[in-house]
């Protein structure tokens, strides 16, 4: 097998139960937050994402700097 179809598989496995931890974590999470300062972080990562550099070298942290 090649390293696609051995990174597809992995990745069909482990989808269901990742999905799961993510609607408990994020269950969790608004309980503790507020929906409204939940919704405020997203918009402000969005934000943020917007910025961010396409190449991951280009971050100073993964140049090992």
């Amino acid at each position: 097998m090649d390293a696609i179809v051995l990174l597809r598989e992995d990745h069909k496995r482990v989808e269901k139960p990742f999905e799961q931890f993510e609607r408990d974590c994020f269950s969790d999470i608004r309980k503790s937050m507020g929906r409204r300062r939940l919704t405020e972080l997203g918009e402000q990562l969005e934000a943020e994402k917007k910025k961010a550099s396409r190449v991951p070298l280009a971050v100073p942290s993964a140049a090992g700097q």
